[in-house]
């Protein structure tokens, strides 16, 4: 309609042309209209095809939704009841399962704690036992308990060396034999490389016997541990003691000996610097 329109426009006016140029305006005029007019068409049509597959995809969706509820609604109430059914004999079997299940473990905690008390009375008895045999093995005299001290110690076993030498020096403090066993239990430390322990026991052997043979072996020792610790300036201190105020005792050659290695390590020290 609206194309017979433009051509009955074009009739009238090309009557009324005057002028070539007039005309070919006009003619212009007309193709830009129809132009415009395909244009028109073209996104209408475009326009009604989207219309027409979104409104096929909403009859499409609604046709799935209804054959869904036909199949729902075929299936009968003695399907449902025999669904219902199944469900409920799974729930009690799975209850079933889990009352089994508790009866098993509070049986095997029960198993455990009966394990766990028979461990511990047996882990006392042998513990009981171990306390008899040491009694039982342990001298019941002063110098039987020193002996094995010593013989523990000669044995390279230090911890129960001191155990025994500590037991004797609470026992038999001002007993003739407490300055060896006081020198014997800073020695134990010494061999096992204890050197500032081994000196705070040594000390003890100078200081509560001073009288005692051991008081120069005492202080060749504490010299010693200073050396070992390479600390030849406070070892001197001790080595000349021994030299000095017990030069007849046998630790003295000692002393003088361990004097003259500090003095030739501390010239080679000077030297290097």
């Amino acid at each position: 309609m609206k194309r017979i329109a433009l051509l009955a426009v074009f009739a009238v006016c090309s009557a009324c042309v005057t002028t070539r140029q007039e005309g070919e305006d006009m003619r212009n005029r007309i193709g830009a209209l129809e132009k415009s007019v395909k244009e028109q068409g073209e996104a209408s049509a475009a326009d009604r095809k989207k219309m027409q597959e979104e409104q096929q995809k909403k009859l499409q969706q609604l046709q799935e939704a209804l054959d869904a509820l036909n199949r729902a609604a075929r299936k009968s109430g003695a399907d449902l009841g025999v669904d219902l059914e199944k469900a409920q004999n799974d729930l009690a079997q799975i209850r079933g399962n889990q009352e089994v299940l508790a009866h098993r473990l509070d049986a095997l905690e029960q198993q455990n704690a009966e394990r766990d008390k028979k461990i511990e009375a047996n882990s006392q008895a042998v513990a009981q036992k171990q306390k008899e045999a040491q009694a039982a093995a342990r001298p019941p005299d002063k110098l039987g308990l020193y002996t094995l001290a010593r013989q523990k110690l000669d044995a390279g076993d230090g911890p129960g060396a001191r155990q025994l030498l500590s037991e004797f020096l609470q026992k038999y403090k001002t007993d003739e034999l407490a300055p060896n066993a006081q020198y014997w239990l800073g020695e134990s430390l010494y061999g096992e490389g204890r050197y500032n322990d081994a000196i705070v026991e040594f000390q003890k052997v100078i200081k509560e016997y001073k009288s005692s043979d051991k008081v120069p072996d005492a202080l060749l020792k504490i010299g010693m541990s200073f050396q070992a610790q390479k600390d030849c300036k406070n070892a001197l201190l001790f080595y000349e003691e021994v030299a000095q105020a017990h030069k007849a005792a046998p630790a003295a050659k000692i002393a003088r000996e361990k004097t003259s290695e500090c003095r030739k390590k501390r010239t080679a020290s000077s030297k290097k610097k």
